[in-house]
């Protein structure tokens, strides 16, 4: 019976661009989420949904693939969102990116991103596996925003 794990991040970095080199660089989804680390594929669903596919993950004859699907909106400026769209895949994601301009060419751009995740494993493994998928969270994520942040410098 698989164990739900949820995961929480916020972060905010300051950026050398302009705000709106940022909006329209983080509101193009397929070209930023392809920068994600560990991403299967991206597939566009239409009407701003898209389903995330990860690598398969595995460990101790556990094998595992994280997919949901998320619908994006946004302000047209400086605000980004995700939420989940019901009943698509085996976890629940939503966050946002929150543009603030900081002078002609600075910006600080702030993440969020929560998720629910259902884990193969057993009960008894519960805390272990959400020490495991808090961490790879984290790290992914840190690895994306370090990526995302090195692209929108360039």
């Amino acid at each position: 019976m698989p164990v739900n794990v949820n995961v929480k991040i916020e972060k905010s970095f300051k950026i050398a661009c302009t705000a709106k080199k940022a909006f329209e660089q983080l509101v193009d989804v397929a070209d930023t989420v392809a920068l994600f680390p560990k991403l299967d594929k991206i597939v566009d669903l239409g009407g701003d949904v898209w389903r995330w596919e990860m690598a398969k993950i595995g460990a101790a004859g556990i094998s595992h693939q994280v997919k949901y699907t998320v619908k994006y909106t946004n302000d047209g400026k400086s605000k980004i969102d995700w939420n989940p769209v019901p009943g698509e895949g085996n976890a629940t994601v939503s966050g946002g990116w929150v543009i603030k301009e900081d002078g002609p060419s600075a910006c600080t751009v702030a993440f969020r991103s929560s998720g629910e995740f259902d884990m193969p494993v057993p009960r008894l493994m519960k805390s272990i596996a959400e020490g495991i998928v808090k961490s790879e969270f984290e790290a992914q994520v840190g690895t994306f925003l370090d990526r995302v942040k090195a692209k929108l410098e360039s």
